[in-house]
């Protein structure tokens, strides 16, 4: 090779470095940007089943403060959103708007009904005044994310 040409390959070789130095500063800011995305997602979706899991207790105390007054009134299928009244919990159908800015909360109570052998049966069965079903969902977040959990409660204070 001749002087001339290897003064040629040395720009060239720098500028191949530059350039796979630079898909690697991209590729990792890239990284970087999605684990901190991953997180927020992971730290909303904890912090909705928390809110869901507040509307669980709510709608439980609520139940202990009297089911012939509190539970057995409501409109059963109906959404409702849980409210605080004077320090006490409150099953109402005003939407209090949402929680911590970010989390849409409602609580919907369905009546149970029972096959012969006393098991809850989705088809059919006798209704079980003493028993609801209680599906608690919140909402978060664009595109809308949605987290959902399902109990049973019984009028175990027979109040």
């Amino acid at each position: 090779m001749t002087r001339k040409n290897q003064k040629g390959m040395g720009l060239i070789e720098i500028i191949l470095v530059v350039g796979i130095i630079s898909a690697s500063f991209f590729a990792i800011g890239q990284l970087g940007f999605m684990s901190m995305k991953a997180s927020k997602d992971r730290s909303d979706k904890v912090r909705a089943l928390a809110v869901a899991q507040e509307g669980m207790e709510a709608v439980r105390t609520v139940r202990d403060a009297g089911w012939t007054d509190n539970i057995a009134t409501l409109s059963f299928g109906s959404a409702y959103y849980v409210a605080t009244s004077s320090g006490q919990w409150l099953l109402t159908v005003t939407d209090p708007g949402l929680i911590a800015n970010t989390y849409a909360r409602t609580v919907v109570i369905d009546n149970v009904s029972r096959d012969i052998n006393d098991d809850i049966t989705a088809v059919g069965g006798i209704d079980d005044p003493g028993t609801k079903k209680v599906t608690t969902m919140v909402t978060w977040g664009n595109p809308a994310k949605t987290l959902q959990l399902v109990t049973y409660i019984t009028n175990i204070l027979k109040n």
